[in-house]
């Protein structure tokens, strides 16, 4: 049994040999040729490595001589620079030149004219200063005539003034003169003691003629009647006015008392657009008016009292019933 087990034992450790052995004798062949394909793949790298080389100082070569021919190319770039660059300062030298010179000559040609205007206006100055003296000269001899000419055309026509007022009636004078012309005439020969006083009598006159013909004031018809009474010449006109603006105040207020009686009328009666009352009540309102016409038969030679009854008259012939009570406010 023993026995048995080393030859089992024994079987084992050759069976290892065995393979080891096989494993070994396969593998030689192997090996050779693995060496054989490194050695030609070694081969191949120098090669490879050698033309590389080659290449590589090729290329060293041709840049060697690029930078060469660029250095020389660079060098008469620079040096072609800086020719144009002289031909350029040489341009700006001779445009430099040129300018200045045409400066000049248009400065001596400028300042040549200058100097022929400046003598020309001194010449003419001078002409204007004797033209101007040679005009004062006659301005003046002029002025001295007209003045001359004027003072005695003053004279004349003042004289003419004076003599149109003297030794004329006043009532004369009166018709041919109007308050403008007299208001002129006094500015122009008021001072003249022979006809002053007649020129400011003529101005009371026609102020107080005035006042006639404005609304009824009693100031200013009481100043009218104290310089109507200065008056000391003989005159109707001057009766006339004197009792106008007298009896101005009595006209007044009778008028407005006869507006006051067509206002009564308008109250108790109307026409209310009928024609036939329209007539009637015309014929009262006429006959009111009649009424003061004659009590007062005067009153046109108060302008502004006939105006208002032109005016009570135009309304009422249109309506007998249009109202006037706003003619009571003008009195």
């Amino acid at each position: 049994m023993i026995m048995s087990k080393h030859i089992i034992m024994i079987t084992d450790s050759m069976k290892r040999i065995i393979v080891l052995a096989f494993i070994f004798c396969n593998l030689q062949p192997v090996c050779s040729q693995t060496d054989s394909l490194l050695l030609k793949n070694y081969e191949q790298k120098i090669l490879e490595n050698s033309k590389l080389k080659d290449d590589l100082q090729s290329a060293n070569q041709r840049f060697s001589e690029l930078s060469k021919a660029y250095y020389m190319d660079t060098l008469s770039l620079q040096k072609l620079i800086k020719e144009l660059q002289n031909e350029l300062d040489a341009e700006k030298q001779k445009v430099s030149d040129l300018g200045k010179a045409k400066i000049k000559k248009e400065r001596d040609h400028l300042q040549a004219a200058v100097d022929s205007l400046n003598a020309l206006m001194i010449k003419q100055n001078q002409e204007i200063t004797s033209k101007d003296n040679q005009i004062s000269v006659e301005k003046a001899s002029a002025k001295v005539a007209m003045d001359s000419a004027r003072s005695e055309g003053k004279a004349k026509g003042l004289e003419g003034i004076v003599n149109s007022y003297k030794n004329k009636q006043f009532d004369e004078l009166v018709l041919a003169s109007t308050k403008k012309s007299v208001t002129r005439d006094i500015k122009l020969v008021g001072n003249n003691p022979e006809v002053g006083p007649i020129l400011n009598n003529l101005l009371i006159y026609f102020n107080s003629l005035e006042l006639l013909s404005k609304k009824f004031d009693a100031d200013h018809v009481m100043n009218a009647q104290t310089q109507l009474t200065q008056i000391k010449f003989q005159s109707k006109l001057i009766e006339q006015v004197k009792e106008g603006i007298d009896f101005y105040k009595d006209f007044n207020i009778a008028l407005r008392e006869t507006i006051t009686k067509l206002i009564d009328l308008d109250k108790k009666k109307s026409a209310a657009g009928n024609s036939d009352i329209q007539k009637l009540k015309f014929n009262d309102i006429l006959t009111i008016l009649t009424d003061f016409m004659y009590n007062y038969y005067d009153y046109p030679n108060y302008p502004y009292l006939s105006e208002v009854v032109l005016e009570i008259i135009k309304r009422k012939r249109a309506d007998a019933d249009a109202d006037v009570q706003d003619l009571l406010e003008k009195l």
